[in-house]
């Protein structure tokens, strides 16, 4: 199966959760997944959602064991469990004065440099991560995702505030090939995600934010705050990484005030010229009492 993925081009990411999706499913019954039947696939998943999983988690395993059993031909070993539908979620977003004051309490260059770079650009934790020396370009204003989301690569924003703080955390940490390197592990290991995590909720707690968010909250916000600027959302879908647009069209759903913003075309017409609108009463009722 693993072979399989590479050949397909499934992300190292992908291909690590799926195979992890195949051995729960191993240890759970304690036998090849290959002997199992359809009614021990529908308790297995049963099992799931007595442990309260997300609708996300549990359609990784859906997709996990549906390309196992199709690599197997046994593809009627899934029959009993129908296509997991995931719940659209309404992203968290942080207005421009709380990033503001979300910034302001970053007391390293470090942090401040890790969340500027989030915010700024757009860009997923995980390919912040992956980051590398090589992959920005100050003379371009441009970040290089070398392994996005399902492997594809694209460019992004590097505004010139980002771009100061990279130089000073460049100057001051001295990366030699990832930019956030594990300051435990050593300079050839990449940042651990977790440590971000941490950092971004005692931040947010510290400047005082109430809202549920998270680190992804940022990448929403850029996208958010890009619509309201009056940006194209094909060109923040490019900017995203976005596949399909529909992944895009959720900030729609987070600022309908966007959609209200568009003039209508009656705007642009000459009222007046066209004599559409003479007088106030015109389509007005009076009332005579005789």
């Amino acid at each position: 199966m693993i072979s399989d993925m590479y050949v397909y081009g499934y992300s190292k990411k992908t291909i690590k959760s799926y195979t992890e999706c195949v051995s729960r499913l191993t240890e759970f019954f304690k036998q090849s997944p290959l002997t199992l039947k359809p009614i021990d696939i529908y308790n297995f998943f049963l099992h799931l959602r007595k442990q309260e999983l997300s609708d996300s988690t549990v359609l990784v395993y859906y997709s996990a064991l549906s390309l196992f059993y199709t690599l197997a031909k046994k593809k009627s070993t899934m029959k009993l469990i129908p296509t997991p539908k995931k719940k659209p979620k309404v992203a968290t977003v942080l207005n421009k004065t709380e990033i503001t004051n979300f910034l302001k309490h970053c007391t390293s260059i470090k942090e401040k440099t890790i969340f500027t770079l989030l915010y700024s650009s757009g860009i997923r934790i995980g390919e912040l991560e992956q980051l590398k020396v090589s992959h920005i370009d100050f003379e371009r204003k441009s970040i290089f995702i070398e392994e996005g989301k399902g492997s594809k690569q694209r460019y992004a924003i590097l505004s010139d505030q980002a771009a100061y703080l990279l130089n000073q955390y460049i100057q001051s940490y001295h990366p030699t090939s990832y930019i956030f390197f594990s300051f435990t592990k050593g300079r050839n290991y990449r940042i651990n995600i977790r440590w971000i995590q941490i950092k971004f909720k005692e931040i947010s707690k510290i400047a005082g934010i109430i809202k549920k968010a998270s680190v992804h909250c940022l990448r929403h916000s850029f996208a958010t705050h890009l619509l309201e600027d009056g940006y194209s959302i094909f060109y923040i879908q490019k900017l995203l990484g976005h596949t399909a647009l529909n992944s895009t069209l959720i900030y729609l759903h987070v600022n309908p005030k966007y959609l209200l913003q568009i003039p209508s075309p009656m705007e642009k017409i000459d009222s007046a010229r066209m004599s559409i609108f003479e007088t106030p009463s015109q389509y007005g009722f009076e009332l005579r009492i005789p």
